[in-house]
């Protein structure tokens, strides 16, 4: 998926498993919700999450940087950690 001009990246990784597919609907539910400025895109590979540093899944990254890993953040952290980046 390519990225629109104005919007940002945000990876959700993770090999497929129920909790990684949790995570990448609650964080494209809350961009389509609020209007962010962000596409969504899920990358299951092994060599993507190596190369991010990865050590725990599901993990959320955004330009670069780890925002989560090895868990499912509650909403409104996720929320405030989007609305401000």
């Amino acid at each position: 998926m390519e990225t629109t001009p104005a919007h940002r990246k945000i990876e959700v990784l993770g090999p497929g498993c129920s909790r990684c597919k949790e995570l990448f609907r609650a964080v494209q539910s809350l961009v389509e919700t609020e209007k962010l400025p962000f596409d969504v895109v899920k990358d299951e590979s092994m060599e993507r999450m190596v190369e991010a540093g990865v050590l725990a899944t599901p993990a959320v990254v955004l330009g670069g940087k780890v925002l989560f890993s090895g868990r499912i953040p509650k909403a409104e952290e996720l929320r405030s950690i989007l609305a401000s980046a």
